[in-house]
C-alpha cells in the first residue's frame, strides 16, 4: 500500500547543503511574466475572435489545436532537455512568446488564429517541458518546489486576468497582443542569464528507454489512463468557454477578466495554504466530488449564481492542483523527470484537444449545459480512480 508520506518518494528528498535559490528564483520569475501574459490572453483571445465574427465552432477547432501542439512539442523537448540541459528551452520560450504576440497582434481570420495558437502551443512546450524538472533539480526534489510553481503560475495567470479587461480599454487588443510579445523579450534576456548545465550529449536508444512504456509501473500506466479522464474533462470547460459562457450572462469585458481572475487567485490562494497537506488520497476525491457539483449546477444557474461557483471553482482547482504534483513527483523517475512528466501529461492533453474542439459542436447545438454536465461526470471518474489506484 503506498501511504501518503511516500509522496516524497525515495528519489526526492533534501539535498545536503543549500539549495540554489537563484536559479530557482530566475525560474519562477520566468513563469511569473508568461503566466501573467497567458492570463491577457485568456480574457482578450476569445472575445477578440467573438468580435471579429469567428463561429463557436470555428474557436472550439482554433482553442483545440494548441494542447495538442503544446504537449507534441513537451515531449520532444523534455526528452532532449534531459541530455542537453533546460536552458535553451528556456531562451527559445521568450522567442517563441514574441513571436505569438506578434502574429495575434495582426491576426484577423481563423487561419491566422490558428496559426498564432500553434505558435502559442509550442511556447508552452518548451516551458512546461523544462521548468518542473528544472526546479526538481534545483531544489532537491522537493515536492514543495512543484507546489510553489503552480502557486506562482495561479496568481500571476489571476493578475493578467484582472489587467486584461483594462488594458484593453486602454491600449485596445493590438496594444496587449504587443505588450505580451514584450514579456517574451524580457524572459530571453533572463533565461540567458541561467548557467548552462553540464549534460551528455543525445543518446537515442537512452531516450528510447525513456520513453518505452515498457519500463514504467503499473501504476505509472494507470494514471496516464486517469489523465486522459481528466483531458477529456477539463477540455470540455477550458480554452474560450468559461469566457464565453460568461459573455453570454451578460457580462463586460472587465467583469469577465474580475470573475476569472479571482477563480485563479482562488486556486493559487488554495494550492499555497494546503501544499504541506499529506492526505494527498482524500483531497483528490473531495475537489472530483466539488468539482462534478459545481458544473452540474453551472448550466442551470442564474448569472450572479454562474459567477459564484466559478470563483469557487478556483478552489476547487487549488485542492486538486496539489494531489496532480504529488502524483507526478511519485511516479516520476530522476533520471528522466522531464521525459516522464511529459508523458504522464500526454494522454491528458490529446483527450482535452479532441475535448475542446467537441465544446464548440456541442455549445452550437445544446448550449453550454451539455458539456458541463459531461464534465462533471468524466472528472468524478478520474477522481475516483486516483482515489482507488493510490491505495494499491
Amino acid at each position: 500500500m503506498v501511504q501518503n508520506d511516500e509522496f516524497k518518494g525515495k528519489h526526492h528528498v533534501n539535498v545536503v547543503g543549500v539549495t540554489p535559490l537563484r536559479p530557482i528564483r530566475t525560474t519562477l520569475l520566468i513563469q511569473t511574466l508568461q503566466s501573467f501574459a497567458s492570463g491577457i490572453l485568456g480574457i482578450a483571445l476569445p472575445i477578440m475572435m467573438k468580435e471579429r465574427q469567428i463561429n463557436v465552432v470555428m474557436v472550439g477547432f482554433i482553442f483545440a489545436a494548441m494542447p495538442i501542439i503544446f504537449q507534441l512539442g513537451r515531449m520532444v523537448f523534455a526528452t532532449f532537455s534531459d541530455f542537453w540541459g533546460r536552458k535553451t528551452f528556456f531562451v527559445s520560450n521568450g522567442f517563441l512568446a514574441v513571436a505569438s504576440g506578434l502574429i495575434y497582434y495582426v491576426a484577423h481570420t481563423p487561419l491566422e488564429y490558428l496559426f498564432g495558437k500553434a505558435v502559442e502551443g509550442t511556447k508552452e512546450g518548451t516551458l512546461w517541458a523544462v521548468n518542473r524538472a528544472f526546479l526538481l533539480e534545483q531544489g532537491g526534489g522537493q515536492l514543495k518546489t512543484l507546489i510553489r510553481l503552480r502557486t506562482v503560475a495561479y496568481v500571476a495567470y489571476a493578475v493578467g486576468s484582472f489587467a486584461a479587461g483594462y488594458l484593453i480599454a486602454w491600449i485596445l487588443f493590438e496594444g496587449a497582443m504587443l505588450l505580451c510579445a514584450a514579456f517574451g523579450v524580457i524572459v530571453v534576456l533572463l533565461a540567458l542569464n541561467l548557467k548552462r548545465e553540464k549534460r551528455v550529449g543525445f543518446d537515442f536508444s537512452k531516450a528510447l528507454r525513456f520513453l518505452d512504456f515498457r519500463n514504467k509501473g503499473k501504476l505509472f500506466r494507470k494514471f496516464l489512463v486517469l489523465f486522459c479522464m481528466m483531458g477529456v474533462s477539463l477540455g470540455l470547460i477550458g480554452g474560450f468557454v468559461l469566457t464565453w459562457f460568461l459573455d453570454a450572462n451578460g457580462f463586460n469585458l472587465e467583469g469577465i477578466g474580475l470573475v476569472l481572475g479571482l477563480q485563479i487567485l482562488l486556486a493559487g490562494i488554495f494550492s499555497h495554504l494546503l501544499s504541506k497537506t499529506t492526505k494527498t488520497r482524500q483531497s483528490i476525491l473531495l475537489s472530483g466530488i466539488m468539482f462534478a457539483a459545481t458544473f452540474l449546477f453551472l448550466g442551470f444557474a442564474a448569472p450572479f449564481l454562474a459567477a459564484a461557483l466559478i470563483v469557487l471553482y478556483g478552489a476547487i482547482q487549488g485542492v486538486a492542483s496539489i494531489g496532480q504534483e504529488a502524483i507526478a513527483s511519485r511516479i516520476s523517475d530522476k533520471q528522466s523527470y522531464g521525459t516522464d512528466i511529459g508523458l504522464l501529461w500526454t494522454g491528458f492533453h490529446i483527450t482535452e484537444s479532441f475535448s475542446l474542439a467537441l465544446t464548440g459542436i456541442m455549445i452550437s447545438q445544446w448550449g453550454f449545459t451539455a458539456p458541463f454536465v459531461l464534465a462533471a461526470l468524466t472528472y468524478l471518474i478520474f477522481a475516483f480512480g486516483s482515489y482507488i489506484s493510490l491505495k494499491e
